[in-house]
């Protein structure tokens, strides 16, 4: 199908907003997207708010809004108006938290198409390929790393971002059809809400422990002190450039320095692997300065690591109940026609095997487990850990 421009209308001046607000009431469903710089610089933002809403022309020709925050339209008063509203997204996960960091908001329901594709076992889950799916249409996905800070935004870029809502109805109908006709719409709502919840309970800004960065958990305290000190550089250097920090080095070359720095203390950081010959002197001098801090800090103000979660012991049980949980778990699946993971993970699996249940009331406990998994899996996970027998 050949892709006509979407229409839309452009809110880019605080005295625009006011009718949007208005024809918002009239709705309980709202088509939601938004584009952020994350990938571009040092604060990430949110950059632009898509909204659709379905009028009486239906699922193929919805409402488009585009709401430029950067423009001066404060979003205050529109996400006191989508409170209460069912909010539609594909891959809900980061706008949310996007909108919890920057404006307190989490939305009390929402719709993710993305956890209904994986429901219904789709093989691709990305929004591009649910349109070309449901729609026929090959969007353009070019503008999706541009730097959606800029101003003013390219017609392509602001036809991209209008198109992401435009065709979330149609998408949303069918996926709707789908999960009822399975049975699994139940299902749906339930890992929808514990999204939400998950959005409301996590931290709104960034831990005092944000530097114990991706394999940072078996060091020392020692090199946690040094990768300490190598972090807040980082964060320093991303900041002054306003950039993405991962821009200036990634996790993984942080910790790989903190180890080095613990072997050759007194070393000249030049000697460092990865270093660019392109580098600034001040950066470099900067990155002396973090690691001569690192290597003087005494002992008693080195950083405690983190304690491990408690795991399981692998006794025999326990591996036993795994074993018959995972075939239980898999049975049901190719029943079902799902991947397994979407039952219930390894993780669900191993509380499970901890918890031993002998009962459905035995599952409630269980952390992330939801309703719909006691439903489907509960008594065939009961049945399959009973009382080992002689010889088993």
């Amino acid at each position: 199908m050949i892709m006509t421009g979407p229409k839309y209308t452009l809110i880019a001046q605080p005295a625009e907003l006011a009718p949007l607000l208005e024809t918002l009431k009239g709705f309980n469903e709202v088509y939601v997207d938004m584009e952020a710089d994350s990938m571009h610089h040092y604060r990430e933002k949110v950059c632009l708010l898509q909204l659709s809403l379905v009028t009486g022309e239906g699922v193929d020709e919805p409402a488009n809004y585009l709401v430029d925050p950067l423009a001066g339209v404060e979003l205050a008063e529109l996400f006191a108006v989508l409170q209460d509203k069912l909010l539609i997204f594909h891959g809900a996960d980061y706008d949310l938290r996007m909108f919890r960091q920057g404006y307190g908001f989490v939305p009390d329901r929402m719709f993710d198409t993305m956890l209904a594709a994986r429901l219904m076992n789709h093989p691709a889950l990305g929004f591009d390929a649910l349109v070309q799916r449901y729609a026929g249409v090959a969007l353009d996905h070019a503008p999706q790393k541009a730097d959606w800070a800029q101003r003013p935004l390219p017609q392509r870029m602001l036809d991209y971002a209008a198109n992401d809502t435009r065709y979330l109805p149609r998408v949303t109908q069918r996926l709707r059809k789908e999960l009822a006709d399975a049975g699994r719409s139940g299902w749906h709502v339930q890992q929808c809400a514990q999204l939400v919840r998950n959005i409301a309970q996590a931290p709104a800004s960034k831990s005092g422990d944000a530097w114990r960065v991706k394999g940072s958990s078996g060091l020392d305290r020692e090199c946690l002190a040094i990768l300490r000190e190598l972090w807040k550089w980082r964060d320093a250097e991303a900041a002054e450039w306003d950039r993405p920090p991962f821009m200036v080095c990634s996790a993984e070359r942080l910790v790989e320095w903190a180890l080095w720095g613990q072997s050759c203390r007194g070393a000249s950081p030049a000697r460092l692997p990865g270093i660019s010959p392109r580098w600034r002197p001040q950066r470099m001098r900067h990155l002396e300065e973090a690691m001569q801090r690192a290597w003087t800090l005494p002992e008693s103000e080195w950083p405690q690591p983190v304690p491990r979660p408690r795991r399981p012991r692998p006794t025999p049980d326990f591996s036993w109940r795994m074993d018959r949980l995972r075939e239980a778990r898999d049975a049901r699946a190719r029943q079902l026609g799902l991947e397994p993971s979407i039952l219930a993970s390894n993780a669900l699996l191993a509380a499970v095997a901890v918890r031993c249940p002998r009962s459905k009331q035995d599952f409630e406990d269980l952390e992330r487990w939801l309703p719909w998994q006691t439903e489907t899996l509960g008594e065939a996970f009961i049945e399959a850990i009973v009382e080992r027998k002689a010889g088993d």
